[in-house]
């Protein structure tokens, strides 16, 4: 599926193929704190089906429970965080799908890290959950 977006201010824009079966929820703390919600969704795509059509992201370097680094990018100008690139050994760019303009057609199939959902929320029907990463489904 061919998706565009961007930020909310409009000075950051992108576009990306993403392969639907390849979004996922995922509940760690890190993205909730990242959203500012329960939860982010995101979308995986390779490197090379993603790029900005617009301006120039910011970035803040972090770095996963599992030491790899992830590049994420954001507006300077109004905050919008848009995707994580991948460091130096990273393999994909994962999109904040919200920031899509087809965001009301893509839904997720997965939710990770369901050991750190927040208690009053309850299972998505449909999709695959792990406690983790990957690893035991629940």
């Amino acid at each position: 599926m061919q998706i565009t977006g961007g930020c909310f201010c409009g000075q950051l824009q992108y576009e990306a193929e993403l392969d639907e079966r390849m979004v996922g929820i995922c509940h760690c703390r890190d993205c909730q704190i990242f959203s500012g919600s329960a939860f982010r969704l995101s979308g995986i795509v390779p490197p090379d089906k993603f790029s900005f059509t617009r301006g120039t992201p910011t970035f803040f370097d972090k770095i996963a429970d599992s030491g790899s680094v992830r590049r994420m990018a954001f507006c300077a100008h109004c905050g919008t965080h848009l995707c994580s690139l991948p460091g130096k050994d990273g393999e994909y760019v994962s999109i904040r799908v919200a920031s899509a303009n087809e965001f009301a057609d893509i839904r997720p199939v997965a939710e990770f890290f369901c050991a750190s959902r927040v208690s009053w929320m309850d299972d998505l029907e449909g999709t695959a959950r792990f406690d983790g990463m990957f690893g035991s489904e629940d």
